[in-house]
């Protein structure tokens, strides 16, 4: 047993019934859905149910509660209902992609050192960085697979050079500090490399690859569009909202631990 609603206990036979239902869902979001199905069952057996046999008895609780779902919780669930500060609360969190200025696609290798690094590591690490630009400058790699096996050999490992892939704004300074997206500024042509620049965070070489134009769109401009994309996780959390205010009162317990295992 995985979980009881009532007296009705769940096995993890019924969770793999589910997921053979269900094709992609996983485990512990199978046996949500199985749970979800019970309450609702158990909710449409209040009513006036009077079939001849168990099977008929299972048939008609599952219509009803498919009615149940049809008449008080989907007329609640359509896109409409997404308020407005939802949707601007997605926007303000995810400004950067509709207002920001010009973006490099980059891949930067760095030797991180942070602020409060002592003076003598710190000053190993900028020898490392500054050994990375001069070999760097001895074999010029002409693309992100050449700087990419490059920064992957033993050597520069062991030196606690790493590379990583972003879209810098140029004008700010995010991921990497402004120190890089200043060196960005000036480069246009695939496979160039920034001098080396450095500041309390560590020091950097950054490859440019690709860029986006600078956008500034307003939250009316893209409210459609996002109220598109976070439609299917609102509507089921609502769902399951809306379906448990349906049958509160209803004694639940799951133990989605016991999942971890196949089941038989």
């Amino acid at each position: 047993m995985v979980a009881r609603v009532g007296d009705v206990a769940i096995t993890a036979a019924d969770v793999a019934a589910q997921m053979v239902a269900s094709p992609g869902t996983d485990r512990r979001r199978a046996l949500e859905d199985r749970i979800l199905f019970e309450l609702l069952a158990q909710e449409a057996a209040r009513h006036d149910l009077s079939p001849d046999t168990p099977d008929q008895h299972a048939a008609l609780v599952a219509v009803e509660a498919q009615r149940l779902v049809e008449r008080d919780i989907e007329p609640r669930l359509t896109r409409a209902a997404i308020s407005d500060a939802d949707v601007r609360a997605l926007y303000e969190r995810g400004r950067p992609r509709f207002v920001h200025g010009r973006l490099v696609q980059t891949a930067v290798a760095h030797v991180f050192t942070g602020g409060r690094m002592k003076p003598e590591p710190r000053a190993r690490a900028e020898q490392n960085a500054r050994l990375l630009r001069a070999a760097l400058d001895a074999h010029p790699p002409r693309t992100l697979a050449d700087l990419e096996a490059f920064v992957q050999q033993q050597e520069w490992i062991d030196r606690k050079v790493g590379l990583t892939q972003v879209w810098q704004d140029v004008d700010g300074d995010q991921p990497f500090p402004q120190v890089v997206a200043r060196a960005l500024r000036s480069l246009s042509s695939p496979g160039a490399l920034t001098p080396l620049v450095g500041d309390e965070t560590g020091y950097y070489v950054a490859m440019y690859l690709a860029e986006r134009p600078a956008e500034n769109h307003a939250f009316a401009d893209v409210a459609p569009g996002l109220r598109a994309e976070m439609y299917e996780p609102w509507r089921r959390q609502r769902f399951m909202l809306l379906a448990t205010e349906l049958t509160a009162g209803h004694d639940i317990e799951a133990y989605p631990d016991l999942l971890t295992a196949p089941p038989p």
